[in-house]
């Protein structure tokens, strides 16, 4: 266990919020790309967008519960979280990589409509990010002790999801959506990864 664990030092608050800011952060990219994506680089109508859209939440229900439920009663890789966090945010940087290649997707799949593309792909990301966003939440109360330490831990998560939250709607704003859909992909991959190669959890 590193040091900063024990201690329960800002450090470690910071790094324990890395894994619930890369599903934050995969989410702002969603929703700040996703329908412009649709509409001006593939041809979309409104009401074809909202059909994209609405796959997503009915992945998220299913996947929230099950994968909470799983997460509670399992021990892999030395790790409750540790599996689901590693799966889903390397499944949502994927994802985010496939968003603005939808339409060579479905050219190397035969033709296959560019809608059903595109409800598959939001189909993963949405479930990828649920994949991982209940065990990100989890950690932080497995590692923390109840009271005072566990609600720092849950204000650092909220503080620096948030921030990167709104960083991502500004490199959208500032560059373009494409730059976000890169820059998110990369920095989905790298927060999911590098804490859950620090964090113990106890067993």
């Amino acid at each position: 266990m590193l040091e900063m664990q024990k201690r329960l030092s800002k450090p470690f608050y910071m790094m324990l919020s890395l894994p619930a800011t890369a599903m934050g952060f995969a989410l702002s990219v969603q929703i700040s790309a996703l329908s412009w994506l649709l509409s001006t680089q593939f041809g979309l109508d409104i009401h074809e967008i909202g059909v994209v859209w609405a796959a997503g939440p009915i992945a998220g229900i299913l996947g929230q519960v099950i994968i909470g439920f799983i997460s509670d009663n399992v021990w892999m890789w030395n790790g409750r979280r540790r599996p689901f966090i590693l799966i889903g945010g390397v499944l949502a940087s994927l994802s985010l990589l496939a968003l603005p290649n939808i339409g060579i997707i479905s050219e190397s799949l035969g033709g296959i409509g560019i809608l059903t593309v595109a409800i598959a792909v939001a189909l993963s990301l949405d479930l990828s990010i649920n994949i991982s966003f209940n065990p990100t939440r989890a950690l932080i109360a497995d590692v923390t002790p109840e009271g005072e330490t566990r609600t720092l831990g849950y204000t650092w998560m909220q503080t620096v999801s948030g921030t990167f939250g709104v960083l991502a709607y500004v490199i959208g704003g500032a560059w373009n959506n494409f730059v976000l859909i890169y820059f998110g992909a990369a920095l989905v991959l790298l927060f999911s990864i590098i804490p859950t190669l620090f964090v113990e959890e106890p067993k």
